[in-house]
């Protein structure tokens, strides 16, 4: 994070997601942006499709474009208070190529990071789980998104992508300063979540804002626990079961010198594994 002289605030925004109630969800995601930002967040996280949940019997219907309307307010909300705003949604794919006979989903679950107004990347999520298969298809690409502000390079990561270390340890390898995961995280599978969210900051060293929603629909009940962790492992901050805004800072002096202490990345072994 070089160029950086004070610690960032950060913010995951857990909040509750109405299935397919996309007005809904986005009114109640921006005004917790607005809580985040008047603490002076400067990052700010959604969880995993945030607009619409995973809105499997309607989602032709909810699934929009990276210029459709949901990012446009995400960007104008941006552009206003100057913020970086991360999370992810079901995107309509246009333009595709491939045959409608090969049965290919027409949706992806898109990873976005909006910085200033602008959109600074997207990541399409690589690693789909159950039922993602039948409604989404998987992406082909893994790459830190560049940002502007602090010369800061965010490594995106989505819900399932947590449990495959390489996507992680691509992301850090490539540059990330830090890593941002954006979840839709159910109560079975919530210890696990945690266990593997710290992990891939230890394994990196590297701080992560790992980011769920709260509430309960047709599917499961998610408890929370959002958190923001530095490269040691260690919390910072978290959340409990409610809808909340999770302030955290980063110190990116200090995030420096985590990185700096040993040689993980340089000592590894890719010759044999």
């Amino acid at each position: 994070m070089a160029g950086m002289e004070t610690t960032m605030k950060v913010a995951c925004i857990q909040m509750n997601i109405s299935l397919c109630s996309k007005h809904e969800n986005l009114e109640r995601a921006l005004s917790l942006a607005e809580d985040a930002v008047s603490k002076e967040a400067e990052l700010l996280v959604f969880p995993e499709v945030f607009s619409t949940g995973f809105c499997y019997d309607r989602i032709g219907e909810v699934a929009e474009t990276a210029s459709g309307p949901t990012l446009e307010a995400l960007r104008a909300f941006s552009r206003e208070h100057g913020c970086i705003l991360a999370g992810s949604m079901i995107e309509k794919r246009e333009g595709d190529s491939i045959s409608s006979e090969l049965k290919v989903p027409s949706q992806f679950n898109l990873g976005f990071c909006i910085e200033s107004g602008k959109l600074a990347g997207t990541h399409r999520k690589v690693q789909l789980y159950g039922p993602e298969k039948e409604y989404f298809a998987p992406g082909d690409s893994i790459s830190p998104i560049r940002l502007q502000k602090y010369r800061l390079s965010l490594g995106l990561i989505v819900c399932n992508e947590l449990r495959y270390p390489e996507v992680a340890r691509k992301l850090a390898l490539e540059g990330a300063d830090l890593l941002v995961s954006a979840g839709e995280i159910p109560d079975f599978y919530i210890y696990p979540w945690r266990i593997m969210s710290i992990s891939r900051a230890i394994e990196n060293q590297l701080p992560h804002i790992a980011c769920t929603r709260v509430g309960k629909d047709r599917y499961s009940t998610y408890p929370g626990g959002s958190f923001i962790a530095d490269g040691w492992g260690r919390i910072l901050a978290e959340a409990g079961k409610e809808e909340c805004v999770l302030i955290g800072e980063i110190d990116p002096e200090e995030a420096r010198e985590i990185r700096q202490t040993g040689s993980i990345l340089e000592d590894r072994r890719p010759d044999l594994y």
